[in-house]
């Protein structure tokens, strides 16, 4: 739960702060609400993992799209990929299968999928001691058409905070248990009245996840697929929304942690409408995750887990 960096753009001088715009002066990734897209994939299988529904060995028939209600959903390379077919997990991560994440999603009830996302603080203040947090929005399991359940697999139908997603990846990171996150080194008396512990899915499910999104970043040409180190991690791209309809802005991010065998350090890396280049989590956030990664290894001396 310890926070050892946070930065956040548009920054200012906090010697002249009263020249600072409120964008500037607002901490985003506290207070500002989006819809993650793929990264939710990973608490969507953890979801599925938890109620019993999916396990490491489990093949999904992923049709390259999907009609339910009056929408259709479809993959992001359906156009190379029209018909995968019967798909592995670690495929399903490598290659974001939005098919696969829905139909994962549409395996449990409403009620099991909502369940272990509220575990997960989705929809609650993570408690950080920090001020500004927003709780995010999941709506009531009661308003959950089978539309909004499959979409909710894939990362849409619900908003985040940048800081609920670190907090609920880093319980998987964490063998199943989420700690409040901080960044004041607390003393032990005041750690013990601040900070939260609570486990919020078997940590036998904690591992499945992990072996997965190290096993799909080791499969992939990923930059975050590094040489020393064996990296759980998932990128995603979402458009961003306003009053219900979609904007041509993107938000692209990638989450994940390292050593996968023993993780020491979670990274997130958000870019808010990036402009430029092929505009994925993969292209934009993952070179990011790259430099910080590989420097935060060695100023930490993590030791690697990959053989030579």
């Amino acid at each position: 739960g310890e926070i050892l960096g946070y930065a956040v753009y548009p920054s200012y001088n906090p010697n002249n702060y009263k020249k600072a715009t409120l964008t500037q002066l607002t901490n985003w990734t506290l207070s500002d609400v989006f819809e993650p897209g793929s990264t939710f994939k990973v608490l969507t299988i953890a979801s599925a993992i938890e109620n019993g529904r999916l396990n490491e060995n489990s093949r999904i028939l992923d049709t390259g799209k999907l009609d339910i209600d009056k929408w259709t959903i479809k993959n992001y390379d359906y156009a190379t990929k029209p018909f995968p077919g019967s798909i592995d997990l670690y495929y399903l991560f490598e290659h974001s299968s939005n098919v696969a994440s829905a139909k994962a999603a549409l395996m449990m009830t409403k009620q099991e999928h909502y369940n272990v996302l509220k575990r997960f603080g989705i929809g609650e203040k993570t408690g950080i001691d920090l001020p500004g947090e927003s709780r995010g929005l999941i709506p009531p399991v009661k308003d959950w058409h089978k539309s909004t359940h499959a979409s909710v697999g894939y990362g849409y139908s619900i908003s985040v905070t940048a800081i609920q997603v670190a907090s609920a990846i880093s319980a998987i990171a964490n063998n199943g248990g989420q700690v409040t996150p901080h960044v004041i080194k607390y003393s032990p008396e005041e750690e013990a009245e601040k900070i939260k512990h609570t486990q919020v899915i078997k940590p036998e499910t904690a591992h499945s996840v992990t072996k997965l999104l190290a096993g799909s970043i080791g499969r992939s040409k990923s930059p975050v697929n590094l040489e020393d180190y064996h990296v759980a991690a998932k990128t995603g791209t979402a458009r961003k929304s306003s009053n219900g309809g979609c904007f041509n802005k993107l938000v692209t991010s990638i989450i994940g942690f390292l050593p996968a065998s023993n993780p020491q350090v979670e990274i997130y890396v958000v870019i808010d409408s990036p402009s430029k280049g092929a505009l994925w989590g993969s292209t934009v956030a993952a070179p990011v995750f790259r430099e910080v990664a590989l420097q935060t290894a060695r100023i930490m001396n993590i030791a690697p887990d990959k053989k030579k």
